[in-house]
């Protein structure tokens, strides 16, 4: 009997070995949802998964029949097929599988039994799940719904002649759209100026911004110049790699290539923040970090309840990348604004490498020193919490600023920044700020004391996040970085910030500036929009919980318009 038992023991213990340590050699990255049953997988195989159906994403013979099935119109049927695309994506893409069968298994979860739990999966000719099927058939009735054309920026109602021949669009709610003197119009959320320019090339040096008013959902696929120029300066590398970065969400371009790099024999090497009970924002950053062997985070720190908010990267001694933009997908798609600036010089290669080592070594935060060398050429950098970014190098431009001062900014609660932008413009500088929606409704921010004083602020209202950290002075100054202008940012956080005095920089960001200015309408001078919810265009289509709530898209009462 006791052999038995030792023998059913040795057998649980070898099932559950295999169930938690299963190699990972037959698990794969999902590149695209084509349709939630048709996955492409980062290997170039195509997985079909058999029993279920979907309504199609465009017009066809078969949704019409499914919809005569269930008492639908043909319009109703389109939307269901659209809204099960977009779920299938933010479910899938960019997240590593393993292929089951005639399934998909993510975690520990089933993808197909996660499917049939929604509206949106048909099987033995019914509905699923009946009881979401015909909650969000109301939903789509009550709720109507639009079609952006993602090309021309047009919107066409559902069912136009119009939208079977588009190719790349976006069904959204109807009451995303623009009111005009009450009335709804089919037009884009606010007048279409010029078209910008996202790249600045000055030879060694490049800009590149990513526009969150014209990407509406994120994606995991490096879609964005800001994630393609890091790309390529990984697969660039011959020798070394140094990244210092807040956090990670899987990006699987981004993944393949630093193994890649380690592969070739280039020797990286990471430092990352942790919270103070050890985690971290963004939960695929410690599998991240686990394919770098060298690899240090502020834990060590004594300062660890402090964030190292760095997003920075040194390629072969000789180029620098910094700016806003976090290596997440929501950043990396260009689904939220951000700014970069590529340096290819090796003496800026070395202030940072300084910052990078005395991280590296153990010491964050209060425990660094400054460095006496700070200066190349037209750029001159400055480090939190060492260099007093805020007192030393954004006050003295403010001060003296004389036509304008434009500000692109996740967020702004400092206080002597405030003081200094309401005296600007009381001596007559034109002074205009797009602040975050989220962080605009939190009781630090100083937007509705910048608006006492007079000062221009616009909240954004759009469902990607202003997250740009920069301010344009005069068409003379550029200023871009990590860092948020807050007493944080300037006194606790691991950040790093260049003044860069350039005209054909700060001329560049300039118009940037006043391209997104326009896009958002004069209302929001006035009026703070919400981050998830009828303001902010596409914030209740985008799969992401943009006010951070727990409740995502039509879950949210802000998206059905009852709070």
């Amino acid at each position: 009997m006791k052999k038995k038992i030792g023998v059913l023991v040795l057998t649980s213990a070898l099932v559950a070995f295999g169930i938690f340590f299963t190699p990972k050699d037959n698990e794969f990255y999902v590149k695209e949802a084509v349709t939630p049953l048709n996955i492409t997988l980062d290997s170039g195989a195509n997985v079909d998964l058999d029993g279920i159906e979907t309504f199609d994403s465009f017009y066809s013979e078969r949704n019409k029949t499914l919809a005569r099935r269930f008492n639908m119109t043909e319009d109703e049927a389109f939307i269901f097929g659209n809204l099960a695309k977009y779920w299938a994506k933010n479910v899938l893409e960019g997240r590593r599988v393993k292929p089951s069968g005639t399934d998909l298994i993510y975690y520990k979860y089933s993808y197909c039994a996660k499917l049939r739990n929604t509206a949106f999966a048909i099987e033995n000719g019914e509905p699923a799940n009946r009881h979401a099927f015909e909650k969000l058939l109301k939903s789509i009735r009550r709720a109507k719904f639009v079609v952006l054309d993602m090309d021309s920026g047009n919107y066409y109602p559902v069912g136009a002649p119009e939208v079977r021949s588009l190719n790349h669009f976006l069904v959204m709610r109807k009451t995303h759209v623009t009111k005009v003197f009450g009335k709804e119009k089919i037009e884009p959320a606010a007048p279409k100026p010029s078209k910008y320019n996202s790249k600045l090339d000055l030879g060694r040096v490049r800009i590149l911004v990513s526009d969150s008013t014209t990407k509406l959902k994120p994606d995991r696929n490096c879609s964005s110049d800001i994630c393609k120029e890091i790309l390529t300066n990984i697969n660039n590398a011959k020798n070394s790699i140094d990244i210092a970065i807040y956090g990670y969400s899987s990006t699987p371009a981004i993944e393949n290539a630093v193994k890649s790099a380690i592969k070739r024999g280039v020797n990286v090497r990471i430092v990352y923040d942790t919270d103070s009970k050890g985690g971290n924002i963004y939960p695929d950053t410690f599998g991240f970090v686990s394919l770098v062997p060298q690899n240090m985070s502020d834990k060590v720190s004594p300062d660890a309840g402090y964030t190292m908010h760095n997003k920075f990267y040194i390629f072969d001694d000789k180029t620098v990348i910094t700016g806003s933009a976090n290596l997440s997908h929501t950043d990396m798609s260009g689904f939220n604004s951000n700014s970069i600036i590529v340096i290819e010089s090796e003496d800026a290669a070395r202030i940072y490498k300084a910052e990078f080592e005395q991280m590296f070594g153990g010491k964050f935060h209060s425990e660094k020193v400054s460095n006496p060398i700070n200066q190349c050429g037209d750029m001159k950098f400055y480090f939190s919490p060492q260099d007093k970014s805020i007192t030393n190098g954004v006050l003295p431009l403010v001060k003296s600023a004389k036509k304008y001062i434009y500000i692109p900014a996740f967020v702004i609660t400092e206080t002597r920044l405030t003081e200094e932008l309401v005296n600007a413009k009381k001596r007559g500088v034109d002074v205009k700020i797009i602040v975050d929606a989220l962080n605009a409704s939190t009781r630090h921010s100083k937007h509705k004391e910048l608006r006492a004083g007079g000062v221009l602020v616009k909240t954004e209202n759009y469902a990607g996040k202003m997250h740009s950290k920069s301010m344009i002075v005069d068409d003379e100054y550029l200023i871009i970085g990590s860092m948020n202008f807050s007493y944080s940012g300037e006194n606790r956080n691991d950040e790093n910030m260049i003044v860069f005095r350039k005209p054909a920089a700060a001329k560049f960001y300039r118009d940037f500036f006043l391209y997104q200015w326009a896009r958002i309408p004069d209302k929001w001078l006035k009026f703070n929009a919400r981050a998830e919810s009828l303001d902010s265009i596409g914030s209740c289509e985008d799969g992401i919980d943009n006010d951070y709530d727990g409740l995502i898209d039509g879950d949210d009462p802000a998206c059905k318009g009852r709070i």
